[in-house]
């Protein structure tokens, strides 16, 4: 399992990394080894760029994250604009945690980051738990 993070980590250049995603139209996103159960101790940050003169449109498809009160243990912080547009955790319909649901996320600009930030372990009750992760597509819309 250590070799398995290992190998995350260079994949996903490391803790504190970034991860650029070429100006494309449209596109998709996903926490690492998704959908296999995300690595503990890992953060990222994916940094989505469109063509200058459209934003970006962010919609989970999939999201599977451990839940805590305020999201203070695994999450996925939305920014644009230096702002920051949501920090989000849990699964749909769970009493704690903040899932995203079906809301469509929009950048007035053509950029969009998305922090995703695992602790130490993913359990829940003392008990080893296997989230998934997410999975989010993107798609460029024009100013115009």
């Amino acid at each position: 399992m250590w070799l398995l993070y290992l190998l995350v980590s260079a994949l996903f250049c490391r803790m504190g990394g970034s991860n650029p995603i070429p100006q494309e139209l449209f596109g998709e996103v996903t926490s690492p080894l998704y959908p296999k159960t995300y690595p503990n101790n890992f953060e990222t940050t994916t940094v989505i760029t469109v063509p200058t003169g459209y934003r970006v449109k962010l919609i989970f498809w999939h999201f599977d994250l451990e839940p805590s009160e305020g999201c203070f243990y695994d999450y996925v912080k939305i920014s644009a604009d230096k702002k920051t547009l949501g920090r989000f955790c849990g699964q749909l319909g769970s009493p704690l945690g903040n899932h995203p649901g079906k809301k469509e996320f929009m950048s007035q600009g053509n950029k969009m980051l998305l922090t995703f930030h695992t602790d130490f372990s993913n359990e829940e009750n003392g008990t080893a738990m296997f989230y998934k992760g997410f999975l989010a597509y993107y798609q460029a819309i024009g100013l115009w």
